[in-house]
């Protein structure tokens, strides 16, 4: 048997992307597992190309206790009437979106309302031609409108 190169470079792929999306999924629920149990998350940085130099060990130290949070500190002058500015626009553009909506429902109750009416008295009102002689177009007597259906081509087959 002859193997070719295509379905095992396929299946090595689809095995690939099979192992990549399942270790993927693993770390997304320990991460939501952690998160879930409120113990806090640490992320760790990937390991760098090239080794660094390793310092001599140090002897073992206490561990430290766990150092509370310390609040951020509080924005200066200046950012905060940026935020407080940021925050005046937003909400005029908030109104502005709410206005122009109803607007837009305004608009779409008339069109719904609108009716076109023909003048047939107006001089430039011209009505179609309609003959009294109409075609027939039932589909009882002839195939109808379309062209008959082709007859299928067998292609010869090559075993």
């Amino acid at each position: 048997m002859k193997s070719s190169p295509i379905p095992i470079l396929c299946a090595s792929a689809l095995a690939t992307m099979i192992a990549a999306g399942l270790s993927h999924w693993w770390s997304v629920n320990q991460f939501v597992a952690a998160v879930g149990s409120g113990t806090p998350v640490t992320i760790q940085p990937l390991p760098e190309s090239k080794p660094a130099p390793q310092a001599p060990p140090k002897p073992a130290a206490k561990p430290e206790p766990a150092v509370a949070k310390t609040p951020a500190p509080s924005p200066d002058k200046s950012q905060q009437e940026f935020y407080e500015a940021l925050i005046a626009k937003m909400s005029t553009l908030q109104n502005q979106n709410r206005d122009l909506l109803d607007q837009l429902a305004e608009t779409n109750r008339d069109l719904m309302k609108l009716e076109f009416r023909v003048d047939t008295h107006s001089e430039s009102f011209r009505p179609l031609p309609v003959t009294e002689e109409r075609q027939e177009t039932s589909f009882e007597n002839e195939s109808g409108v379309l062209p008959p259906r082709a007859e299928p081509v067998d292609l010869p087959t090559f075993e």
